[in-house]
């Protein structure tokens, strides 16, 4: 469907089943098969697809959609984001039992010195790298830029800092 028949329809999707039914057929599909491979089994993609039509129904009219395959998989993606984000925040709320928590901690605080006299191991840069990267949530492309070091050196590097803290964590 080109984008000037989609947002013809999309501005009577409110109030014209045929453009409810038009848009449904044309996407419903695509958008179901796109959510099973980026999500798998972490959600029923039948249950976020028929999710994400009854937004569009309910949504205010959009600015003229370019590109509406795309948008509506970003629709798609970011509902299941969403839910995801959801179920987390109540997993989060789940209290642990006292018992189970102070054992919890005493494992995290021993594990932090193994991976701390592990990380002493490496170089300063290195361990800067690391940091960014798995802590702070740095892609390693912006840090071979930020270092000024090559991207495909940097991986190389980033690989042997892994085998240098394998044997230290053995």
């Amino acid at each position: 469907m080109d984008a000037q028949k989609f947002n013809s329809l999309l501005k009577k999707i409110k109030y014209n089943k045929r453009a409810v039914a038009a848009i449904y057929a044309e996407y419903y599909l695509p958008l179901k098969l796109h959510l099973q491979r980026k999500f798998g089994n972490l959600i029923n993609a039948e249950d976020s697809v028929q999710d994400v039509f009854l937004k569009l129904m309910e949504m205010d009219q959009p600015s003229y959609v370019e590109f509406p395959a795309t948008w509506i998989n970003e629709l798609g993606y970011n509902h299941v984001i969403d839910e995801l984000r959801a179920k987390l925040k109540e997993l989060e709320e789940v209290p642990l039992s006292e018992d189970i928590d102070s054992n919890f901690e005493v494992e995290k605080t021993v594990l932090n010195l193994d991976i701390q006299n592990a990380f002493r191991n490496l170089d300063p840069v290195m361990q800067k790298i690391l940091y960014l990267h798995f802590w702070e949530g740095y892609d390693l492309q912006d840090l071979a830029e930020k270092f000024h070091i090559n991207y495909g050196n940097l991986r190389v590097k980033v690989s042997r800092a892994y085998q240098i803290l394998r044997i230290y964590l053995k």
